[in-house]
Protein backbone atom coordinates (compact mmCIF):
# COMPACT_ATOMS: atom_id res chain seq x y z
CA UNK A 1 0.00 0.00 0.00
CA UNK A 2 1.94 3.36 -1.05
CA UNK A 3 -0.62 5.80 0.22
CA UNK A 4 -4.15 6.68 1.35
CA UNK A 5 -5.26 7.38 -1.76
CA UNK A 6 -4.27 4.00 -3.79
CA UNK A 7 -5.82 1.90 -0.49
CA UNK A 8 -9.29 3.76 -0.88
CA UNK A 9 -9.41 3.09 -4.17
CA UNK A 10 -8.37 -0.55 -3.65
CA UNK A 11 -11.03 -1.14 -1.51
CA UNK A 12 -13.67 0.22 -3.86
CA UNK A 13 -12.10 -1.56 -6.74
CA UNK A 14 -12.61 -5.03 -4.70
CA UNK A 15 -16.23 -4.60 -3.35
CA UNK A 16 -17.35 -3.68 -6.74
CA UNK A 17 -15.36 -6.61 -8.29
CA UNK A 18 -17.28 -9.10 -5.29
CA UNK A 19 -20.18 -7.01 -5.93
CA UNK A 20 -20.26 -7.87 -9.55
CA UNK A 21 -20.22 -11.54 -8.79
CA UNK A 22 -22.41 -11.32 -5.96
CA UNK A 23 -24.70 -10.12 -9.23
CA UNK A 24 -23.77 -12.58 -11.84
CA UNK A 25 -25.16 -15.20 -8.67
CA UNK A 26 -27.89 -13.39 -7.69
CA UNK A 27 -29.06 -13.91 -11.64
CA UNK A 28 -28.56 -17.28 -11.76
CA UNK A 29 -29.30 -18.90 -8.83
CA UNK A 30 -32.91 -20.05 -7.51
CA UNK A 31 -35.60 -18.16 -6.04
CA UNK A 32 -34.35 -19.82 -2.49
CA UNK A 33 -30.95 -18.59 -2.59
CA UNK A 34 -32.01 -14.89 -3.64
CA UNK A 35 -32.68 -13.21 -0.20
CA UNK A 36 -29.06 -14.77 1.15
CA UNK A 37 -27.10 -12.84 -1.86
CA UNK A 38 -28.95 -9.92 -0.91
CA UNK A 39 -28.01 -10.04 2.90
CA UNK A 40 -24.49 -10.57 1.52
CA UNK A 41 -24.57 -7.69 -1.00
CA UNK A 42 -26.04 -5.37 1.80
CA UNK A 43 -22.91 -6.35 4.29
CA UNK A 44 -20.32 -5.73 1.66
CA UNK A 45 -22.04 -1.87 0.64
CA UNK A 46 -21.99 -1.70 4.61
CA UNK A 47 -17.97 -2.92 4.74
CA UNK A 48 -16.82 -0.26 1.94
CA UNK A 49 -18.65 2.43 3.86
CA UNK A 50 -16.99 0.94 7.01
CA UNK A 51 -13.41 0.73 5.42
CA UNK A 52 -13.70 4.23 3.88
CA UNK A 53 -15.13 6.08 7.09
CA UNK A 54 -11.91 4.20 8.72
CA UNK A 55 -9.45 5.37 6.40
CA UNK A 56 -10.21 9.05 6.37
CA UNK A 57 -9.54 9.39 10.20
CA UNK A 58 -6.46 7.98 11.86
CA UNK A 59 -6.53 7.85 15.72
CA UNK A 60 -6.78 10.67 17.94
CA UNK A 61 -4.53 8.90 20.59
CA UNK A 62 -2.21 7.42 17.83
CA UNK A 63 -1.70 4.56 19.46
CA UNK A 64 -0.80 2.98 16.80
CA UNK A 65 1.68 4.10 14.30
CA UNK A 66 -0.30 5.18 11.22
CA UNK A 67 1.58 2.39 9.46
CA UNK A 68 0.38 -0.43 11.74
CA UNK A 69 -3.20 1.22 11.64
CA UNK A 70 -3.35 0.61 7.95
CA UNK A 71 -1.92 -2.33 7.73
CA UNK A 72 -4.64 -3.34 10.40
CA UNK A 73 -7.12 -2.22 8.41
CA UNK A 74 -5.85 -4.18 5.36
CA UNK A 75 -6.08 -7.15 6.93
CA UNK A 76 -8.93 -6.88 8.24
CA UNK A 77 -11.05 -5.38 4.90
CA UNK A 78 -9.22 -8.57 3.30
CA UNK A 79 -10.16 -11.04 6.19
CA UNK A 80 -13.92 -9.81 5.34
CA UNK A 81 -13.80 -9.96 1.82
CA UNK A 82 -12.80 -13.75 2.30
CA UNK A 83 -15.35 -14.38 4.50
CA UNK A 84 -18.20 -12.70 2.50
CA UNK A 85 -16.69 -14.90 -0.63
CA UNK A 86 -16.62 -17.92 1.28
CA UNK A 87 -20.17 -17.12 2.42
CA UNK A 88 -21.17 -16.38 -1.33
CA UNK A 89 -19.72 -19.69 -2.71
CA UNK A 90 -21.47 -21.40 0.13
CA UNK A 91 -24.90 -21.14 -0.87
CA UNK A 92 -25.23 -24.74 -3.07
CA UNK A 93 -27.42 -24.85 -6.41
Amino acid sequence: MANIKEFKMDVKQMVKQFLQECYTHLAYSPPLHQENILDIISDAMELEKEMIRKINELPAKREQLPKNYFRSLSNDFYDRIVEFTERLNSLEY
